[in-house]
């Protein structure tokens, strides 16, 4: 039996990877090779802010699995700030804040968590002001959480989300973060 690999990615994207290793059992060395793939290709998603705008880019964010949604390095995504802030948000007020779940990891059996963090770049204390318990959505999924911002002047405050899948098979995070002046 012959596999390409365009025959490999239709399967690994309709059945859980070690399900198809097992499946073919296929020898160690094949297993590993499956086991690349898959954490290859989960890594390419999954979570983007949109407003306020993240660090970097959007590209192709309502394609579900896009690149710019995929950072997994703490604490933002390995994305610089910014020098300053480009937007100012009133302190002391409840803000809308807009992020795309771009690929769901949910887990049944020990659902995941959305977190939302608000910080200063001055000393990159974030303090977690909402978690959201994740659910089994479509992909993408939008959410708007509102938050209260504090009633101080913050010259560069920082807003992080983190996406904690639980999720064996995925990523264990996911990080965006935004930029702006609190007035």
């Amino acid at each position: 039996m012959y596999i390409t690999c365009g025959d490999l990615i239709e399967l690994v994207t309709r059945i859980s990877y070690l399900q198809l290793c097992f499946l073919f059992r296929w020898s160690f060395e094949m297993l590993r090779v499956c086991l690349a793939l898959a954490l290859f290709s989960v890594v390419l998603s999954h979570l983007c802010l949109i407003s306020p705008h993240q660090r970097g880019p959007m590209d192709g964010i309502n394609k579900p699995g896009a690149d710019d949604c995929g950072r997994t390095k703490g604490p933002c995504g390995g994305m610089p700030a910014p020098m300053k802030p480009t937007m100012a948000l009133s302190g002391g007020m409840m803000h809308n804040f807009t992020f795309q779940k771009n690929l769901c990891h949910y887990n049944p059996i020990m659902p995941g968590t959305l977190d939302i963090y608000l910080g200063s770049a001055k000393d990159m204390k974030m303090k977690m002001v909402k978690s959201i318990k994740d659910t089994n959505t479509t992909s993408p999924y939008l959410y708007v959480e509102g938050v209260m911002l504090p009633k101080m002047r913050v010259e560069h405050a920082i807003l992080q989300v983190v996406y904690n899948t639980s999720n064996p098979e995925a990523p264990p995070m996911f990080y965006q973060c935004a930029d702006f002046l609190i007035s």
